[in-house]
């Protein structure tokens, strides 16, 4: 891929994700890949673009929308919302899933290994830290390197032409969407390939440091972006579509913390160094 003279252009990165035969996206928890890159996701397999999605942690620790699982439930959490993965990957086309830590996303000749959710707290409106009972087996607590090998492992497997995470605020600033993007650019740095990182800031206007994003809509992914939401009983609460901008979807989180998910997603390029 040559750089050509001076800055890349903002263009560039839908180029490069348009253009891929195999599109790895790296997230942080079950329900990130859709509230994050959902209307994305759906819009490149309707291209016929196949896409990967890792998944660092099962979301252990996140809260639970009251009545969504019985009281006398034995089922573990992390297993409802293992199976709510895969669901909400299923409507939007995606049919390749991975864990961190688990072959093929695992060092070789490694034992497995499980990167457990961080928690976080809010810390200020709408950014939020690390949870103060965090375990020594969290995905902040961890060796960053020992996961940097293991989703080295799956690019090696996998063999994607770019890779996609999250920029560098995070989404909302989630201690575990912050190593994962570190993480992300580090392995794709290792293999030599373009590091895509998506907006955290919906909305085109906003400032941004460094390269600006370039921003498309995805009007024909609304059906399957719901169906992935809906998908996230346990996590979210779907309200309904969005009417203006570029359309999308509501949700109201366990906290009571409304979100617009639309169908626009900003990406740009991240530059080496960043």
């Amino acid at each position: 891929m040559g750089t050509g003279a001076g800055r890349r252009s903002p263009v560039e990165p839908w180029h490069l994700v348009r253009t891929a035969s195999t599109v790895l996206a790296v997230h942080a928890h079950p329900d990130d890949e859709s509230l994050s890159t959902g209307a994305l996701l759906a819009d490149l397999s309707a291209r016929g673009i196949r896409v990967v999605v890792v998944t660092a942690t099962r979301g252990e620790e996140g809260e639970i929308v009251p009545g969504s699982v019985a009281e006398d439930a034995t089922t573990p959490l992390e297993e409802i919302r293992g199976l709510e993965v895969r669901r909400a990957l299923a409507a939007l086309g995606v049919h390749t899933h991975h864990l961190l830590g688990e072959a093929p996303a695992l060092e070789e000749g490694a034992s497995p290994r499980r990167y457990r959710d961080s928690g976080m707290q809010w810390v200020g409106e709408g950014v939020a830290g690390p949870s103060d009972t965090a375990g020594p087996t969290s995905f902040t607590h961890l060796p960053e390197d020992q996961e940097v090998a293991d989703l080295s492992a799956l690019i090696a497997h996998e063999r994607p032409d770019v890779v996609l995470g999250y920029d560098d605020e995070g989404t909302y600033g989630h201690p575990d969407h912050l190593r994962a993007h570190t993480v992300a650019a580090a392995a794709a740095r290792a293999h030599g390939l373009p590091f895509i990182e998506v907006s955290s800031d919906p909305d085109p206007e906003a400032e941004v440091e460094g390269l600006p994003f370039a921003f498309r809509e995805q009007p024909g992914s609304a059906r399957a972006l719901e169906a992935a939401l809906r998908s996230y009983r346990t996590q979210l609460t779907v309200l309904g579509p969005l009417e203006e901008g570029p359309g999308g979807v509501q949700v109201r989180h366990v906290g009571g913390q409304l979100q617009d998910v639309p169908l626009r997603t900003g990406l740009r390029l991240h530059e080496p160094g960043e």
